[in-house]
């Protein structure tokens, strides 16, 4: 990401934090940016535009240290912990982030509703795969029950190391809630309790065989956002591909996707070589066929 655009990102966060979103205005965001007003608009249209932004940068941040965690070779469990030690890190180290999220009652539209929904899929995904490697198929059942319970979990240690400013072991607090939750888990295959929400009680596509992959298609195509973002591609084809990006994730919300429209997309992205390989993991993981492309004739594009 350009270092102006972050700088805007962290400031303002801090600003939305200590003054609220509508007392902030984008002249105060650009001067603690040390940016000018018109500098802003190169990179956010908005505040509305912002924030979106904001929340992005942060999901994305977490996503990548969950990923990079999940490809070590160790135990499940030890993963897990080092997971959710990084989760109350981010949390401690970023509470005016916390702050702004509560602080007033933002109304950004449905993109906002659409990045919500897409993050809550991916947790749950990360939460069914980790409950899985650690303790099998007898977690099946219960797995939705597990999640609500670990994210409650961590809400309200989230909530109280920011109200209450806490400076607590990360590593050691990791640990404890690990162990609550394989007390939980225990208790639930012990005593053969019936769960109270079953999978084909959500309504998450991928649960329903629209994403028959081991990898969340959310995940790769935010992959696929950030390496068109930090690639060194011209700005105008990096705007189209941006507009591809944006076309797929249009499509890929509907009930009747139009596979015409995704291939279409995704021959275009994998034309790209630094490109290519994640735009064809997301082809496979929409059973979709792209053709194949050599790389040697497109490192022109790079």
């Amino acid at each position: 990401m350009n270092e102006k655009k972050k700088r805007i990102i962290e400031e303002s966060m801090k600003l939305f934090a200590e003054r609220g979103f509508h007392a902030t205005s984008i002249q105060e965001i650009a001067k603690k940016s040390e940016v000018s007003k018109g500098a802003f608009y190169l990179y956010f249209h908005s505040k509305e535009e912002l924030t979106i932004a904001i929340f992005e940068y942060y999901t994305s941040m977490v996503m990548d240290k969950v990923a990079k965690i999940q490809q070590q070779d160790k135990d499940g469990k030890t993963k897990l912990v080092e997971q959710l030690k990084m989760f109350f890190d981010l949390i401690s180290n970023h509470k005016e982030y916390v702050i702004m999220q509560f602080r007033d009652n933002l109304q950004v539209g449905n993109k906002i509703d659409q990045l919500v929904i897409k993050l809550n899929k991916q947790g749950f995904e990360w939460i069914q795969k980790s409950v899985k490697e650690i303790y099998g198929k007898e977690t099946d059942k219960y797995i939705v029950d597990i999640s609500i319970q670990l994210d409650g979990m961590l809400q309200g240690y989230f909530k109280s190391i920011v109200l209450h400013n806490l400076q607590l072991d990360t590593g050691n607090l990791a640990q404890f809630v690990v162990d609550r939750l394989d007390d939980i888990i225990n208790g639930l295959i012990n005593s053969n309790a019936k769960p109270q929400i079953t999978l084909d009680q959500l309504s998450y596509d991928f649960i329903k065989g629209n994403q028959s992959t081991n990898e969340s298609v959310p995940l790769l195509m935010d992959q696929l956002s950030r390496l068109i973002n930090d690639s060194s591609l011209e700005v105008v084809q990096k705007t189209q591909l941006r507009e591809a990006v944006v076309m797929i994730n249009d499509e890929l919300e509907k009930d009747n996707k139009n596979e015409l429209i995704l291939k279409g997309m995704l021959t275009q992205l994998c034309a790209i070589p630094s490109l290519q390989q994640i735009s064809e993991k997301i082809a496979v993981a929409l059973n979709i066929s792209v053709p194949t492309i050599d790389i040697k004739k497109n490192e022109g594009d790079q």
